[in-house]
């Protein structure tokens, strides 16, 4: 009987680097502070490191209600 050819051998495959996934993007904090402008502006819930020790708070807290927000609240009211 004759052998049975090996299909995909992987030790000929050169092991260089690799892309990096999605999540291991590199921010800047400039873009990471625009990306949570933009929730907090569409009304999601964002946290905002507020010192150096770590603590977290709402963005809502912090900046208040979004523009869109006030809105709804302003003509609840009337």
């Amino acid at each position: 009987m004759s052998k049975k050819k090996k299909m995909g051998k992987k030790s000929s495959v050169s092991q260089g680097s690799r892309k990096c996934s999605r999540g291991c993007r590199w921010l800047t904090p400039l873009q990471r502070l625009r990306n949570q402008q933009d929730a907090w502006l569409k009304g999601k819930r964002v946290m905002l490191v507020v010192d150096a020790a770590g603590n977290k708070l709402e963005a809502q807290q912090v900046w208040g209600l979004p523009p869109m927000l006030r809105k709804k609240g302003t003509n609840a009211e009337s």
